[in-house]
């Protein structure tokens, strides 16, 4: 395991990064892992999908009630909305927060999977999970309300901090797969030096890849969303690769020495 130091200075002495390499290699790993990214996305939908469903069944029912009684107006409407469903919608709006945190942990074993597959590794679909180990998932909850509360922050303080701020944060997912031993603390650490270090080229491949796949959901009807949306989280691993690289197996390193 690679201490707090250690990577720190990785992050500081590293050299720059091509472009073009950084599209290459990623849409290299991209068709290693487009199958699990695929997996990871449908892992997303059926935890968030039918609480979603559930929490406007209500709603719509209201409208649907408004609309054939044609009696209540905009201000009563939501008047009616409140009274009838207001404690609902606040459990409704806590729960789906919860789900979000539980679908974002999805992601911190995605960069597991993608890294055994792209060195060569076996893996496992239950490796998706790894994160919500009981020794495992105080750290990744801890991790993941750190993100959201820098997220609201960056956004409290207008637009030009958030566009700062999603870099570093980018980072934080894979930081954290990777040093999983650092506290919370230090992972935030890293991920805002690697991505103050390697913001522009972050920020370049971010625009670039967005625009990718807005033009791919646009022209297959947000189907293909579900198949590239990876795309936009391995850019992260290639640059935390090269910057920072992973820790020695003890086996090799005791073989070396």
């Amino acid at each position: 395991m690679l201490s707090l130091q250690t990577i720190l200075n990785k992050i500081q002495n590293s050299n720059s990064i091509d472009f073009g390499d950084l599209f290459n290699e990623t849409l290299g790993v991209f068709k290693k892992v487009w199958v699990q990214g695929l997996l990871l996305q449908l892992f997303s939908l059926s935890i968030m999908i039918p609480f979603i469903i559930v929490f406007y069944i209500p709603y719509f029912s209201l409208i649907m009630e408004s609309t054939n009684n044609q009696s209540l107006g905009y201000n009563e409407f939501n008047k009616a909305l409140f009274e009838e469903l207001g404690l609902y919608m606040i459990l409704a709006y806590l729960s789906i927060f919860v789900l979000s945190i539980a679908s974002s942990i999805l992601y911190l074993g995605f960069y597991r999977i993608v890294k055994e597959m792209d060195q060569g590794n076996p893996y496992a679909v239950s490796d998706f999970f790894y994160f919500f180990n009981s020794s495992r998932i105080g750290k990744s909850v801890g991790l993941l309300l750190a993100y959201f509360g820098i997220s609201v922050l960056a956004a409290l303080l207008c637009f030009l901090p958030l566009i700062y701020a999603v870099i570093p944060l980018m980072f934080m997912f894979p930081v954290f797969a990777y040093n999983s031993h650092l506290t919370v603390s230090e992972i935030i650490k890293v991920a805002f030096a690697l991505g103050n270090k390697k913001w522009g080229i972050s920020f370049l491949i971010l625009i670039l890849n967005v625009i990718l796949l807005y033009a791919v959901s646009f022209v297959t009807c947000g189907l293909g969303s579900l198949f590239v949306s990876c795309f936009l989280y391995l850019p992260q691993y290639i640059i935390y690769k090269k910057v920072i690289g992973f820790d020695m197996p003890e086996s090799e390193s005791q073989t070396i020495v």
